[in-house]
């Protein structure tokens, strides 16, 4: 039996939507789990079917990165701080 681990989402959901944060948003926010399911539940509402995304739909996708892109302008997504040297 494989054990889990804490470092690796078991939701398929969340792993995709780590992997999509990484690259389109390179680090710029925090993988908050609670976070992760409100988009994918905007997702669903909007639409969006995860089969579809697993299945490589153009369309699903797109839908996808058009919610993400909308959580982090409007804030819903935890943004990581930034190390500043002044101050």
């Amino acid at each position: 039996m494989a054990s889990l681990n804490p470092t690796v989402p078991v939701k398929a959901s969340h792993r995709f939507l780590r992997k999509l944060l990484s690259i389109t948003l390179s680090g710029k926010v925090e993988q908050v789990p609670s976070e992760l399911d409100k988009v994918s539940r905007v997702f669903r509402e909007a639409g969006g079917r995860w089969e579809g995304i697993f299945k490589g739909s153009p369309r699903d996708i797109a839908l996808m990165k058009q919610v993400v892109k909308v959580a982090y302008e409007e804030g819903h997504l935890t943004r990581k701080e930034k190390w500043d040297a002044s101050g």
